[in-house]
């Protein structure tokens, strides 16, 4: 059986909803004491305490508990993946796990990252954001675009999960007023970042990063292919996986694109691990999908966490 192992994006998500896990977990437990040595200082404390836009410390959080419930499930069900990917930030986890980065290299990659992000955003002439939303068709959302761009200027689709799960980058203000007209139009907003992601606007971020960070670390042939979420190529050399990571910036997200790259590859079965993911039900449609949550890896089942198509 073919398995394609895929790494959601980040999504915002509370150390309370992770803390049994966390405690529970041997694996857990050992990627958060490697991150300690990393970053130099007590990620599960750190975390614990974070806000929302504590961007290192989410991402790091995130990125040990998604590898430690990916190691679980591939011992639970006693199959290696054949094919690895992540959507968004979901790729450096993919890169940790096809061997492109060792994690400590994909660590140090956030943390220097996170310094520079953090230089730019803080220093645009006007701030930009990225705002999520759901329950609207792809037609409406660019209605409300067209419509948007007409008063605003600058708006870009950043994202397209499926029908129903879009983002949107643009100006702050701009998007506080997209985002009342995504709730007149029945809309559910979920949440906006307090930068812009997967747009051309942040193409001088993208350059800063490869310029400043990216060839500080040493990147390395993958040992299993990785599914591009630029573009939807199989990818294996280290020089082509950085310049997809950095090309995720300035690219938006298409889930369609990641579905064709999985199914050219031959995949027959999904698991996504992560502590709260929207991806299983776009998978499920064409894949049989096992969701690998914390709840599912202490409970130890094999079986609750199974779709098929």
């Amino acid at each position: 059986m073919s398995v394609a192992l895929f790494f959601p994006g980040l999504i915002p998500t509370r150390y309370d909803a992770v803390a049994e896990f966390v405690a529970r977990d041997q694996r857990a437990r050992r990627y958060f004491a490697q991150a300690d040595e990393v970053l130099g200082y007590r990620l599960i404390e750190a975390y614990r305490d974070a806000a929302i836009y504590d961007w290192e410390v989410y991402e790091a959080g995130f990125m040990a508990v998604t590898l430690a419930l990916a190691e679980w499930a591939e011992r639970e069900y006693g199959v290696a993946p054949s094919v690895c990917g992540g959507q968004s930030f979901g790729a450096f986890m993919a890169t940790v796990r096809a061997g492109v980065l060792s994690y400590p290299e994909s660590l140090e990659l956030i943390r220097r990252s996170v310094v520079v992000e953090r230089d730019y955003f803080e220093n645009l002439a006007e701030p930009l954001g990225c705002h999520f939303f759901y329950r609207l068709p792809y037609e409406t959302v660019e209605r409300l675009l067209a419509q948007a761009r007409d008063e605003e200027g600058w708006l870009e689709l950043s994202v397209v999960l499926d029908e129903a799960v879009h983002a949107v980058s643009g100006s702050l203000p701009a998007l506080e007023r997209f985002e009342r007209r995504v709730r007149e139009e029945g809309g559910f907003p979920f949440y906006t970042m307090n930068r812009a992601e997967h747009c051309s606007a942040v193409a001088p971020l993208r350059a800063r990063l490869l310029e400043e960070v990216y060839g500080t670390v040493p990147w390395h042939e993958a040992r299993i292919p990785l599914v591009s979420d630029v573009d939807g190529r199989l990818l294996t050399d280290p020089e082509e996986i950085k310049h997809d990571l950095l090309d995720g910036w300035t690219t938006p997200v298409h889930w369609r694109t990641v579905v064709d790259g999985l199914r050219a590859a031959g995949t027959e079965e999904v698991w996504i691990p992560g502590p709260r993911n929207m991806f299983a039900r776009i998978t499920n449609t064409t894949f049989r999908t096992r969701v690998v949550s914390p709840k599912l890896a202490l409970a130890g089942s094999r079986d609750t966490a199974v779709v098929a198509p």
